[in-house]
């Protein structure tokens, strides 16, 4: 919708005038209504699709496993060397790809072959190796559940990212086809599940701490309720002794993906507001035309 550029009231698309301020418009005045621009068009920075970000990752699991194994394979080359220098042997090499190429050329070797970069949140700088190290251990540790985040965060960030104040970027967004490049994500977007939304309601949500915590409580919850149920199907010697008949295999592996499915569908509830005691609230409309 058009705006004034005297005040920033918004008016309508045929006016001759705001209401507002009484600037008037038209080929014979000074104030011309300028469109509002797209959130993509409006930003400088432009973040990359969640496959994208995927691919990434996938490309620098083959080379961790390929370094991995050539590990393995060169340990008798260290012969009777101290424990602590074989492991040296292999965190140096895996060190140098991740956080090493992260602060000195922003990205790993998955990040540059997608196109992309690791950059600071509020500033054009590539992040220093501290920061480096603590966001591929996170991502190491959240696994896949992290990335469920940049369907919900406004600049598409993994809770890894969130977490250390990163962002990922495309580093050449005009060789890019307009569907791969994102913008800020806005308030008006449409939800990621499709519960039903109002255009007229805005809501009051739970601060991002209480959320958070929401979302970890109810994930101890999920976990230790398919633990139990886990435990009533499986036999003793299954659980104890890890002998298991196919079909108790089979039970586990159903087990672990609802509590995946589990997992991922609170993150998405807790961080919408739509848990129980920690959901949002739709403020009055005098109230939502106020903020």
């Amino acid at each position: 919708m058009p705006f004034c550029p005297n005040c920033d009231a918004d008016v309508a698309k045929d006016a001759l005038n705001c209401t507002q301020c009484g600037a008037t418009f038209g080929p014979g005045s000074a104030w011309q209504p300028r469109p509002i621009k797209s959130s993509v068009a409006s930003q400088d920075v432009l973040y990359p699709r969640l496959i994208r970000r995927v691919q990434a990752v996938l490309i620098d699991w083959v080379l961790l496993i390929t370094i991995f194994y050539t590990w393995l394979a060169t340990l008798s080359v260290f012969g009777e060397s101290h424990f602590l220098v074989k492991i040296f042997a292999l965190v140096l090499p895996v060190m140098i790809i991740g956080p090493g190429l992260v602060t000195f050329t922003g990205g790993t070797l998955g990040h540059h072959i997608k196109g992309l970069r690791i950059r600071d949140s509020e500033c054009d700088e590539n992040i220093g190796l501290f920061r480096a190290t603590v966001r591929a251990l996170l991502r190491t540790f959240l696994g896949w559940l992290s990335f469920v985040f940049i369907l919900l965060t406004k600049k598409h960030q993994a809770l890894h990212d969130y977490v250390t104040s990163t962002i990922v970027v495309l580093r050449r967004p005009e060789t890019l086809p307009a569907h791969e490049k994102l913008g800020v994500r806005t308030s008006d977007e449409h939800e990621i599940l499709s519960f039903p939304k109002r255009d007229d309601v805005e809501y009051l949500y739970p601060s991002k701490v209480r959320r958070i915590l929401a979302i970890l409580l109810y994930g101890l919850l999920i976990t230790i309720a398919l633990c139990v149920f886990a435990l009533v199907l499986i036999s003793e010697e299954c659980s104890l002794e890890d002998r298991c008949s196919p079909v108790e295999n089979l039970t586990m592996e159903v087990v672990g993906l609802g509590w995946l499915i589990s997992i991922g569908t609170t993150i998405v509830l807790g961080w919408r507001g739509l848990l129980f005691c920690c959901h949002r609230k739709a403020l009055p409309p005098s109230a939502a035309a106020d903020s």
